[in-house]
């Protein structure tokens, strides 16, 4: 389906122009959906109201923070999702690009070691609020959903693919309230695209789930870690489960006796030590 979410652009916001020499901004192959919270109050005292133009303000506010606190070339997020459901473009360029399948060069996740890479390469959403404590409004949710879906089909991303800022960055970012209801997001992006996963395959860096091509998360990159340590190379440990760390895996299996799939269930799971 084509991108589909009603999205205010920079131009329509009043958004300061990028820093001169820095744009346009690099396209990037998206990886990832990372979703953020502003830390800013909640309602009834969200900077908002729950307002269109209340929303505008919030933009013009976040990216003076940016540009003149953070010293970055623009917003250093993609979107902004505000409490009354109103979303706005950040970084100048990145409607354009994710409607057509990227995403642009941004500031928003930087990776932290022991977490996950390329963060920056992948849309990033600023929610309006703290969501530590506190439960998102409906509004506000089912924008988030709406956004989510039209970047992960337009972007060809999966919706277990919509991770948290803290799984790149030191962080507490999104809050952990809203970290725990990542899987219940996951779920409806799946169901409204028509696609099934199992609840374990939605948790957040579950465990116990299989490990193979395509996954990605903290429990990749203690595998990576592992494999290494073992003399055996997985490329980066960047959290993402490729080629390379696919032949990796099978080679371990191979010098183990295991059938070498590529896949880390139980018995790759007890032969590499990892829990």
């Amino acid at each position: 389906m084509p991108f589909t979410a009603k999205v205010v652009t920079t131009a329509a916001w009043g958004a300061r122009p990028p820093i001169s020499g820095r744009f346009p901004f690099p396209r990037t192959a998206p990886r990832y959906v990372i979703v953020h919270h502003t830390d800013n109050q909640n309602p009834p005292n969200d900077p908002s109201r729950g307002t269109s133009e209340g929303a505008m303000q919030l933009a013009r506010n976040i990216q003076k923070f940016h540009m003149d606190v953070n010293g970055w070339s623009d917003s250093g997020h993609n979107f902004l999702n505000t409490t009354g459901g109103f979303i706005l473009e950040a970084r100048h360029g990145s409607l354009d690009a994710v409607k057509q399948g990227f995403s642009i060069q941004s500031a928003h996740a930087a990776q932290d070691p022991g977490k996950l890479a390329n963060g920056n390469q992948s849309p990033g959403i600023e929610n309006e609020g703290n969501f530590m404590t506190f439960q998102m409004g409906q509004k506000q949710w089912q924008s988030l959903v709406e956004l989510c879906v039209s970047l992960c089909d337009s972007c060809n991303i999966s919706p277990r693919n919509i991770k948290g800022h803290r799984d790149f960055s030191n962080t507490d970012c999104p809050g952990d309230l809203l970290y725990s209801q990542l899987p219940r997001l996951r779920k409806q992006v799946a169901d409204k695209l028509g696609l099934q996963f199992t609840p374990e395959e939605l948790e957040n860096d579950s465990q116990v789930v299989d490990l193979k091509f395509g996954s990605t998360g903290s429990a990749v990159i203690k595998l990576q870690q592992r494999l290494r340590d073992r003399g055996f190379n997985p490329g980066a440990a960047d959290g993402v489960f490729g080629e390379i760390t696919e032949a990796a895996v099978k080679a371990f299996q191979r010098s183990v006796g295991l059938l070498d799939d590529g896949i880390v269930g139980s018995n790759t799971r007890m032969e590499l030590g990892l829990s």
